[in-house]
């Protein structure tokens, strides 16, 4: 009998549950490997196996929360014999830290395996990304999943039972008195990732112009050089000897702001600028600069051969002059909004997925395989939900299409000016309102 594949489904967003749990309703035996368990995903699979206990051969879970632990005690009480559950711990290394002696984020078991053998010599696998939770089991999640059907003996069925025995072999029997334990350490294997983040600090709040200019190979300032340019009339807080400019040249200027910021450390040449003055009012005829920036169409920076720049001020524009003080600048991120630490997600206009959620926060599909259902049915949903007596609510979850920055509690008082100088308004010549040094990240004490 030859093997049968068969891609699920057309969507990443679709449920399988429906399919494997009626697999295992017709099974003789099943064994299950999942990298996680929640008590949602195993009371999707759980009817066939509490009718008949015994056709539950293995089940390896990697990780689980609490709850999910309990739902395995519910197996046991169904009539699962205990040597049937087990709990891959994964690997773990010394570290040699005081604060955490093992690594918290270790290698784990990530294998989603479910394989079934059923009556006449046949069996039937699902290898994939679903893990026995409710976000795969029901469509929330995007996943990607091959089922495989034919003869029992065929010699792809023959590594997936050695791929689950060998889990098994891995793994620790289940034990209810070790659930805490066994919660503990997801724990601290979640903590361990979260410090992995590695989010880097917040750095230091100050202003910093930046001035992305392309320049002829010959074209290059020394100490003491003083530079004329322009950025948008209103960017307070840009004080004489007090702030920082950042001249970045390129032979060739790349095409847009963030991509010359992206390339600003293999500038062809780098420079630390000190303000000198700032004109915001009627501006000067005539200053002293060995060079200016032209930024039409794009920044060129230019030497002033008599030393004496009379500049013709664009409108909305004021001048700054700065002296030239280091030919190297230390590599930094630059920022261009006030500190953060929320951000919201942005929805996508196409339609969503609609679920039903019960009192414990359940999510169990209104219809079997077909979670993705248009935002127009709602109101039929919402009759559904009723004629349950009321039991559950109507959950609709949409696509989210990117994140944007959650509003601060107060903006700048320059915002409007500082929106000219930033790289989304595709200007060169930019004012960061904070910067950290490159690699600023957490300390390594947390990870270990």
């Amino acid at each position: 009998m030859p093997l049968n594949s068969t891609v699920l489904f057309e969507l990443p967003q679709q449920a399988i549950k429906s399919l494997i749990a009626d697999r295992i309703g017709n099974s003789t035996e099943t064994s299950i490997v999942t990298g996680f368990a929640t008590p949602g995903g195993l009371a999707a699979i759980a009817v066939p196996i509490r009718e008949r206990p015994q056709i539950l051969r293995t089940l390896v879970v990697g990780a689980a929360t609490y709850p999910g632990f309990e739902a395995l005690d519910g197996l046991l009480a169904a009539g699962v014999s205990p040597d049937r559950l087990f709990v891959h711990l994964g690997h773990t290394a010394n570290t040699g830290g005081k604060k955490n002696p093992f690594a918290r984020y270790h290698p784990m078991l990530h294998s989603k395996v479910y394989y079934m053998e059923l009556p006449d010599s046949k069996a039937c696998a699902f290898i994939g990304s679903n893990n026995l939770t409710t976000f795969a089991m029901a469509g929330l999640n995007g996943e990607a999943s091959v089922m495989l059907e034919g003869s029992a003996d065929s010699p792809e069925f023959e590594k997936v039972r050695a791929h689950i025995d060998a889990a098994r072999n891995q793994a620790v029997q289940y034990s209810p008195g070790m659930k805490e334990a066994f919660a503990w350490w997801m724990r601290e294997f979640i903590d361990g990732l979260k410090a992995q983040m590695g989010l880097p600090r917040d750095g230091e709040t100050v202003r910093t112009i930046l001035i992305l200019a392309s320049a002829a190979r010959g074209d290059r300032p020394k100490s003491g050089d003083q530079l004329y340019f322009e950025i948008p009339d209103g960017i307070g807080q840009i004080e004489s000897l007090k702030t920082e400019a950042h001249l970045f040249l390129f032979e060739n200027l790349p095409v847009d702001p963030w991509q010359a910021l992206t390339s600003a450390q293999s500038a062809d040449a780098k420079y630390v600028c000190t303000i000198l003055g700032v004109e915001n009012k009627q501006g000067n005829r005539e200053v002293r600069a060995n060079w200016r920036i032209d930024e039409t169409p794009r920044p060129v920076l230019t030497p002033v051969p008599s030393a004496i720049h009379r500049p013709n001020t664009a409108a909305g524009k004021q001048q700054v002059r700065a002296e030239v003080k280091a030919p190297e600048i230390v590599p930094y991120e630059y920022l261009f909004e006030r500190a953060r630490t929320e951000w919201r997600p942005e929805f996508s206009a196409a339609d969503g997925l609609v679920l039903l959620t019960d009192a414990h926060e359940e999510l169990t599909p209104l219809a079997q395989r077909k979670e993705l259902l248009p935002s127009r049915k709602m109101e039929n949903m919402v009759e559904l939900s009723e004629a349950r007596g009321g039991y559950g609510r109507i959950s609709s979850w949409k696509l989210v299409k990117g994140l944007v920055p959650r509003e601060a509690s107060t903006g700048e008082k320059d915002q409007a000016a500082l929106s000219l100088a930033s790289p989304d308004s595709g200007s060169f010549i930019l004012v960061s309102l904070r910067r950290r040094k490159k690699g600023q990240t957490a300390d390594e004490e947390s990870v270990l």
